[in-house]
């Protein structure tokens, strides 16, 4: 009896073994879609804590004249950290466009749920906000609408845009309520336009 059940146990063991093993393989997983047909919240949104890329010109990262000595990225950083989400900013410059779409390929890769972007050159830009619809991430153009390679939103990239911002302060405040409203799944509010 003891027999039997040390060989049953081994053998339990060792089928075990091997599906871990076999479960063990590196892959890398794709980004979740979170666009909806609507964003309503029975069928859109995404994480409170998700990852938020924000992509910037070099402009960015200079303190501005607000008297606090803050820079937009450092703004974009630390009110999206308060609003409860993970961001990722990369700042480059307008003579560097390679290094905004390596920034956006890169946080869409790594499953940012949202992109803000003001672009150094909209058409630089056009495959790989493409890409970023494709895997579902929901994109917010800074300034002027961004342009698509072709597909849905009647060849724009961007699914909203924040336009005539007071301040950086009022941009990055805006920005942070438009991610916040797409994070519930809700359509943005407040003044903020689908990019046209």
């Amino acid at each position: 009896m003891r027999r039997t059940a040390a060989v049953v146990l081994t053998a339990t063991l060792a089928v075990g073994a091997l599906v871990f093993t076999g479960c063990s393989g590196t892959t890398t997983t794709a980004p979740t879609p979170v666009r909806s047909t609507d964003l309503t919240s029975s069928d859109g949104g995404f994480a409170e804590d998700a990852v938020i890329g924000v992509v910037l010109t070099a402009d960015a990262a200079t303190p501005t004249d607000s008297g606090d000595g803050r820079s937009l990225a450092t703004r974009f950083r630390e009110e999206l950290t308060e609003a409860g989400f993970r961001p990722d900013v990369r700042v480059a410059g307008a003579d560097q466009p390679a290094r905004q779409r390596a920034a956006v390929h890169d946080l869409v890769r790594t499953g940012a749920k949202a992109l803000v972007v003001r672009a150094a050159d909209p058409d630089a830009l056009r495959t790989e906000l493409r890409d970023a619809h494709d895997a579902g991430v929901v994109v917010v153009a800074l300034g002027g609408a961004l342009p698509s390679s072709g597909g849905g939103n009647d060849g724009l990239a961007s699914d909203y845009r924040i336009d005539g911002a007071d301040s950086d302060a009022d941009l990055v405040s805006r920005s942070v309520a438009m991610v916040s409203s797409l994070q519930r799944g809700e359509e943005p509010r407040d003044g903020d336009d689908p990019a046209q």
